[in-house]
């Protein structure tokens, strides 16, 4: 499985804020058709105001085909408005590409 990690520094006092936003974006707008999961986490300890967002592919090609479908919401006026919210209240985003293997 491939998970795709997003990992979000919201402004100070915008953590609750970017969480919200990261909900809606999953409730709102479709997630594209090979999505086999998705998980949000917000800083319990470590950075304040972390926001991580992760997306479950079954494996590289669903991944890529994921990609290709995302990229047309750009032209989404929906996700334009969501995604002007979502800039106004973070600081800085990581993103990782990750082979994850279950084990237990």
């Amino acid at each position: 499985m491939i998970t795709e990690r997003l990992t979000f520094r919201a402004k100070y006092g915008q953590g609750d804020a970017l969480a919200t936003l990261m909900r809606q974006n999953v409730e709102q707008l479709p997630m594209p058709s090979g999505v086999v999961g998705a998980r949000l986490y917000t800083d319990f300890t470590g950075p304040m105001f972390q926001v991580i967002f992760e997306i479950d592919h079954a494996d590289l090609n669903a991944f890529a085909a994921d990609s290709q479908e995302q990229m047309g919401q750009y032209a989404d006026a929906r996700f334009q408005e969501w995604f002007g919210k979502m800039i106004a209240c973070t600081e800085l985003g990581e993103r990782q590409i990750l082979n994850s293997e279950k084990l237990i």
